[in-house]
């Protein structure tokens, strides 16, 4: 799925419904993603996805109206993300911080996209730091680190799922309080959580995360 169309996928998906979705970038879409497309009498275009089918209407305006709109919602909440997507979001968390990982299951190495979110300075191929500030309160200092990762988390989600990876145990455990934080103040990120899992960051390698994650998934 190439950026032009995730970026239609993701704009049905998004909250409010669009109502300015061009119908070619919308017929571009299912032509990449569904399973069979077939332009049928009366301007009326019948996609077939996962064993469901719709038809959709070509507007006269050049937009897709936004009965369609909903039409196609439900066809994508019905199916997911993994067709056509070849990629895999994880996440990795503890007491100092946390890293996004974006990998491209199409690709024999893992790609070089990472995003960083921690409380110390970092240098690193195309990584975004979130600053994690010292107080005296340590709790509500920890919430706005959590804030600022599902901040960051909240475009990578909307159409695909993520996992998470932590260490510890008790007040240690960064990824269990950071799901806690998820469900009470970001439900939509929480909603995205597809499986979570305990593993030595310090020792496990990129290659390590994916292969983990992806057995997880059942990808």
């Amino acid at each position: 799925m190439d950026g032009h169309i995730r970026k239609t996928y993701e704009a049905i998906l998004a909250q409010p419904a669009p109502r300015d979705l061009l119908w070619d970038r919308f017929v571009t879409m299912w032509k990449d993603i569904a399973d069979d497309v077939e332009d049928e009498s009366g301007d009326r275009l019948a996609v077939k996805l996962n064993g469901h089918r719709m038809v959709f209407h070509r507007p006269h305006n050049g937009r897709v109206s936004i009965e369609d709109v909903e039409m196609a919602r439900h066809l994508l909440a019905d199916t997911p993300d993994d067709k056509g997507a070849g990629d895999l979001l994880v996440v990795t968390i503890d007491d100092l911080g946390a890293r996004i990982l974006d990998f491209d299951l199409e690709t024999p190495k893992v790609r070089e996209t990472e995003r960083d979110v921690r409380n110390q300075s970092a240098s690193a191929r195309r990584m975004r730091t979130v600053e994690r500030k010292r107080g005296r309160d340590d709790e509500a200092e920890l919430k706005g680190f959590f804030d600022d990762l599902a901040s960051a988390l909240r475009p990578l989600v909307r159409s695909r799922t993520f996992v998470l990876f932590g260490h510890g145990a008790g007040k240690s455990d960064a990824a269990a309080a950071f799901v806690e934080r998820l469900e009470a103040h970001h439900p939509q990120v929480a909603r995205q959580l597809a499986a979570t899992a305990d593993i030595d960051l310090s020792a496990a390698t990129d290659a390590d995360l994916e292969s983990k994650a992806k057995e997880l998934t059942g990808r």
